[in-house]
C-alpha cells in the first residue's frame, strides 16, 4: 500500500508537470484609449487588414507591445478607459499601466517609464496658412493666440509650465471642429494622430501643421504604476522584448505598417 501511494503521488506529479497549463504564458492587462494610429479600438474604427486582438485593439503601440511581451512568454490584454481615469488609477496603483504614454516629468512621481515603444511629433495645427509659409515657430508664439490641447495630455503640461493659456478638449475631432468653426486659433497636439483623424474627416486640405522649435520627436512608452505589484519586473520584461524586436528589425516593419517614423534610423 505504501508503494502504491508513492506510485500514485509520482504519477500525479508527472501529470501536473506535463499539463499544458503549467507552460501557459503569464497574462497581464494594460490600459489604452482610442488613439489612432497608436491604439485603435475596432469598435470605433473596424479594420479588415490590421491584426486585431481578441480584445478588439490594434495599432502600432498595441502590436509592438504584444510582440515584445510575446517574446518574453507574456500575453497582454488591452482594456479601455478615459485618459484622466487611467492616469488616476496608475497613480493609485489600481492598474498596472497605460500605453501610448509620454514619459514626462509630471508623471515621474507615480510612474516607471518603459523604453520607447513608438514616436510622435508635436505640432501646432491651424486653419490653412494661418501662420504663413514658415515651417517652425517657437512655443512662445502661442502666447498671442487662442489655443486648444487635449485634456490631460503632455501638451497641457507643457503649456501650463510655460504659463501659456489654453482650452481643453476631450477628443481630436472636437479640437478640429473648434479650429474650423469656433474662432479658436491653434490646436497643439500630436501630428500622426491628428493626420489620421483629418483624413477620416476629409478636412486635411483645410489645415496647416507647424513644427515647434526645440520640440522634435518624443517617445511614447508604457507608464507603469509604482504602486502596482510586479510593475518593475513587467517593465523590465517589456524592455527586453523591445530589444528583441529592435535587433530583429520587426519593430521598424510595424512602424512602417502604420506610417510611423523612427528618428533613430537613417532614412
Amino acid at each position: 500500500m505504501k508503494y502504491r501511494h508513492s506510485y500514485l503521488l509520482c504519477s500525479g506529479l508527472l501529470l501536473l508537470i506535463s499539463s499544458p497549463s503549467v507552460y501557459a504564458a503569464e497574462e497581464i492587462v494594460l490600459y489604452s484609449m482610442h488613439f489612432p494610429p497608436y491604439s485603435i479600438d475596432s469598435r470605433v474604427a473596424p479594420s479588415y487588414e490590421a491584426d486585431v486582438g481578441e480584445d478588439g485593439f490594434y495599432g502600432v503601440d498595441i502590436e509592438v507591445i504584444r510582440a515584445a511581451y510575446a517574446s518574453q512568454e507574456i500575453e497582454v490584454t488591452f482594456k479601455s478607459a478615459p485618459w484622466k481615469r487611467m492616469m488616476r488609477d496608475v497613480k493609485a496603483g489600481l492598474i498596472l499601466g497605460v500605453v501610448s504614454c509620454r514619459p514626462i516629468s509630471a508623471r515621474a512621481p507615480f510612474s516607471y517609464f518603459s523604453d520607447a515603444v513608438s514616436y510622435s511629433t508635436m505640432v501646432m495645427a491651424t486653419q490653412k496658412g494661418h501662420f504663413g509659409d514658415q515651417n517652425s515657430y517657437p512655443l512662445e508664439k502661442l502666447s498671442f493666440y487662442k489655443n486648444i490641447v487635449m485634456a490631460g495630455w503632455a501638451q497641457e503640461h507643457i503649456l501650463t509650465r510655460n504659463n501659456i493659456s489654453y482650452t481643453v478638449v476631450n477628443g481630436i475631432n472636437q479640437g478640429i471642429s473648434l479650429i474650423l468653426h469656433r474662432n479658436q486659433d491653434v490646436f497643439m497636439t500630436d501630428k500622426e494622430s491628428l493626420l489620421y483623424v483629418l483624413d477620416q474627416m476629409d478636412v486635411k486640405d483645410q489645415f496647416s501643421l507647424y513644427n515647434i522649435d526645440n520640440i522634435d520627436y518624443t517617445d511614447y512608452s508604457v507608464c507603469f504604476s509604482k504602486r502596482y505589484e510586479q510593475s518593475k519586473r513587467l517593465r523590465h520584461a517589456l524592455n527586453q522584448g523591445l530589444q528583441v524586436l529592435r535587433e530583429s528589425g520587426k519593430i521598424n516593419t510595424l512602424y512602417a505598417k502604420y506610417g510611423i517614423t523612427n528618428p533613430n534610423v537613417d532614412p
